[in-house]
């Protein structure tokens, strides 16, 4: 039976009806449809939108399969918002998107299960990279007993620690969208989002005899600083030498390096720096910056 509703006048009888009983009438409801087959049937100008016996709805499907079923090939699409409940308030089974301008891939959906927000990633999970190298003799002394030393060189100052800056960069994307996490003038990255990260750079100065004397060794050094400036880790490798190469031609190309899987909360700001002392004539050291500084080279990965 599909039951039509018409404008009925309003009547005291009709009011008194309504109040003293219950009306429970078993058909099947139409909207622009004379016979409809089941339970709900609507018309629409693309097709019809149904309520089958079983519960199952479908949109210009007319045999449901599943409980919501779009497949009918006529842009069957399901548009799904995002929510600030927890995964425990929306339920498990639950799913929302998240646009993420922050992250390369842009947008992502996620599912509860029942206690987390679980991220799925249609072209992975988000992955920061950086790559650099460098082609310049520049640092800055930022520690050293000597005041009037701090600031930028061209070398590295013995026994001083410097930064190495004016790196030239060759990438730093977010999932491949580039990003600007890294700044090549100073050398610092700045994590966008907590996690762990692979970080590993190396040095080379150019081939010199190393003078007698003892205590000589190259370190490389990697830096964590919070956003306030505080330093709250610092991983070093520190590489020995003889303590003497003998005379002319014995020349040796002294240099370092550090990798590290280091774990940065946003924020936080992770640099390369040296301390060397290797009593070489003089004392400044110069990078081996040959072959577009394929010697001196950084790279950031997001685990």
């Amino acid at each position: 039976m599909m039951i039509q509703l018409y404008k009925i006048k309003e009547t005291p009888l009709i009011f008194t009806a309504l109040l003293l009983g219950v009306l429970h009438v078993n058909a099947q409801i139409g909207f622009g449809v004379e016979n409809p087959a089941n339970p709900v049937e609507i018309n629409t100008n693309a097709g019809k939108v149904v309520i089958d016996n079983t519960g199952k709805l479908g949109v210009l499907v007319p045999n449901p399969k599943v409980a919501i079923d779009l497949r009918s090939g006529n842009n069957g699409s399901v548009a799904i918002g995002n929510t600030d409940k927890t995964a425990s308030q929306a339920g498990a089974g639950a799913l929302r998107y998240v646009a993420s301008p922050a992250i390369g891939v842009k947008g992502y959906l996620e599912f509860s299960d029942g206690v987390s927000w679980v991220s799925f990633f249609p072209k992975g999970k988000p992955r920061i990279v950086v790559m650099a190298n460098k082609v310049t003799q520049d640092t800055y002394v930022f520690e050293s007993a000597t005041p009037s030393e701090i600031g930028t060189k061209s070398g590295i100052v013995q026994r001083r620690s410097s930064y190495l800056t004016n790196w030239v960069e060759k990438l730093d994307s977010d999932s491949g969208v580039p990003t600007n996490n890294f700044n090549p003038a100073t050398g610092e990255f700045v994590a966008p989002r907590t996690g762990v990260y692979f970080a590993t750079f190396t040095f080379a100065l150019q081939s010199s005899q190393v003078n007698t004397g003892g205590n000589n060794q190259t370190e490389a050094i990697w830096e964590v600083r919070n956003p306030g400036g505080t330093i709250t880790q610092r991983v070093k490798t520190n590489n020995g030498y003889a303590s003497d190469t003998g005379a002319s031609p014995n020349a040796v190309a002294v240099g370092s390096a550090c990798t590290v899987s280091v774990y940065l909360n946003k924020g936080d700001r992770l640099r390369p720096f040296t301390w060397i002392t290797v009593a070489f004539d003089g004392t400044i050291s110069q990078f081996d910056i040959s072959g577009s500084g394929a010697y001196n080279s950084l790279t950031i990965v997001e685990q």
